[in-house]
């Protein structure tokens, strides 16, 4: 079995791109998204808005208006996940616009530049074909980089996601995101504080973009709802009073992971891309993740097998 080019799905597309000289090779997650700018003063804003689920049956699209200018802003409450209305306006045209760029640049950084997948070559499957196609630099191990790619679709296109997006009439106004809707402050850095932790004497604060966490919800496995917290699942063992906290990292080292509070890509968020590798390449097993800051390499850490291929290509002078 050849390495499959791509992947396409009604949860997310996924695509390989096999290394060449000085390029890794590449996993990439395409999430296709349509943002809608919420209308606030529409029964649809003052209600939840579990319909947009995946998996929910089809239904209208929520409510948007754009203004073009102040006089034509609408205003009222929106609910939040918490279900609390908070005061929200309509967008300005010209402010929707940076917003779609903005929200596209933030996402696709805030999770890029951290994943790097290693191959096990013992009792693996890979044949020497698709073992080259790991191979961007004689130096390096093979390996594969993961990313995240957002493919913004107009209303009413074929998306994967659907996000309902608020503005705020003030201006840092506390607002809780869900995966289906956000605010225009949801794009920028913010402080969490880990609570879980109290009952310990355990502290700490870490950052996020809290659009890079709500769109981490939306790369999940087929048949599913959402790709959970970090520690969801340790949190339903939890008296109902404390899962809520415990969910985003049981420890405050699980709290920095991206699907917790923090900006940080660990083994449980990557799962998305270890579970594609798995159906891209003949390996079903044998991937191990590793984030880039702990990627350090030297060419003895080239592999005999690698060592082999390169030689045969005439590259050995290379790493010699």
């Amino acid at each position: 079995m050849a390495i499959r080019a791509s992947i396409i799905e009604p949860n997310y597309d996924s695509f390989f791109d096999p290394a060449g000289p000085g390029r890794a090779a590449q996993l990439r997650i395409r999430l296709k998204v349509t943002l809608i700018p919420l209308d606030p003063s529409t029964a649809w804003a003052r209600t939840g808005h579990s319909s947009k689920l995946p998996g929910a049956a089809p239904g209208p699209l929520p409510p948007s208006h754009l203004a073009a200018n102040q006089a034509a802003i609408k205003r009222g409450n929106v609910l939040d996940a918490s279900s609390n209305p908070v005061p929200c306006r309509s967008w300005l045209t010209t402010e929707w616009q940076a917003f779609t760029t903005r929200f596209k640049h933030t996402v696709q950084n805030s999770w890029n530049n951290q994943m790097v997948f290693l191959p096990a070559e013992k009792g693996d499957a890979l044949s020497d074909a698709d073992f080259k196609q790991l191979i961007g630099n004689p130096k390096m191990p093979a390996h594969v980089v993961g990313v995240l790619e957002i493919d913004l679709q107009p209303p009413g296109a074929d998306a994967h996601a659907i996000i309902e997006v608020a503005h705020l009439a003030n201006a840092g106004d506390t607002f809780r995101d869900r995966m289906t809707r956000i605010t225009d402050e949801s794009v920028l850095f913010g402080p969490n504080h880990f609570t879980a932790g109290r009952a310990r004497g355990v502290g700490g604060e870490t950052g996020q973009i809290a659009a890079a966490h709500e769109v981490g919800h939306w790369l999940r496995d087929p048949g599913t709802k959402v790709f959970d917290h970090v520690d969801r699942t340790y949190a339903l063992t939890l008296p109902r009073a404390q899962q809520d906290e415990a969910q985003y990292g049981r420890t405050l080292g699980r709290f920095y992971s991206m699907m917790g509070g923090g900006s940080v890509v660990t083994d449980h968020d990557a799962a998305p891309w270890l579970s594609r590798l798995r159906r891209h390449t003949p390996m079903k097993l044998g991937w191990v993740y590793v984030h880039r800051l702990h990627f350090r390499w030297s060419p003895d850490d080239v592999s005999p097998r690698q060592k082999l291929l390169l030689l045969a290509a005439g590259f050995l002078p290379k790493i010699a």
